[in-house]
């Protein structure tokens, strides 16, 4: 299965673009974009695959769309490359997409234990001014506890253009539960603070087919993050069995 954390982010610029409504929301001097996906965990369970991702969030008053393409290399080294947060549906009357590459290194301690350390960096290509560099560098244990249970967790490290306040250094966690084997899972992860990062995600997948899979969920913003409720449908697809 498909083991990530996926973020939805409301990121602060220093630029007008309200990408979720109509208009312009001044706060202190800056203007607030509103909640924006990352995907920032990659698949590390099976070497040399290919794996892509469609999903769309919708939220109140606005959609968006999210692609991403990624590669595990035969040596613990994952690749992705994804294109997030366009705007299809909502207030908003010019494209926005946030370009993002993605580089992670997994070290296997033994069988059931590893380590993964990556960092993710990107830009929005088009109309943002001035560019901003957006930064996630995170480091990830994972355990699989039983057949059908894996938890993860550990700390991250965001500059200020991703979590809307300053640099930030908090804790990723979470889990996948096996429902019914190569059928069912779900999957639920934290991302601990009070800055647009923060918030859950519950998202339940199922296999349509050995490397094809669909998933819903719900992001559940954290307290004084300023964020919104989402709902979350999404589509994997594999070259490996998920």
């Amino acid at each position: 299965m498909i083991l990530a954390i996926t973020v939805v982010v409301p990121i602060s610029m220093s630029y007008a673009a309200d990408s979720a409504h109509k208009g312009k929301v001044v706060h202190k001097g800056k203007t607030k974009r509103q909640q924006k996906r990352l995907k920032i965990n990659p698949l590390t369970e099976y070497e040399n695959v290919w794996t892509a991702n469609a999903e769309t969030n919708v939220y109140q008053n606005s959609a968006f769309e999210n692609i991403t393409l990624g590669y595990s290399t035969t040596n613990g080294w994952d690749y992705g490359l994804s294109l997030l947060n366009t705007q299809f549906l909502g207030g908003n009357n010019q494209f926005q997409g946030d370009t993002f590459f993605s580089i992670a290194k997994t070290f296997d301690i033994n069988d059931d234990f590893s380590i993964v350390v990556g960092s993710q960096n990107g830009l929005a290509i088009v109309n943002a001014h001035p560019q901003r560099w957006y930064n996630f560098d995170f480091l990830d244990s994972r355990y699989d506890a039983t057949s059908w249970l894996s938890l993860h967790g550990g700390p991250y490290l965001a500059n200020s253009a991703i979590t809307g306040t300053s640099r930030q250094i908090a804790l990723l966690m979470g889990t996948e539960i096996t429902l019914m084997k190569n059928k069912l899972s779900l999957q639920m992860d934290y991302i601990s603070g009070h800055d647009a990062l923060s918030g859950a995600t519950v998202n339940l997948l199922f296999n349509i087919t050995p490397r094809s899979q669909i998933y819903m969920g719900l992001y559940v913003p954290e307290q004084n993050s300023g964020n919104e409720f989402a709902g979350i449908i999404g589509f994997n697809i594999s070259t490996h069995n998920l």
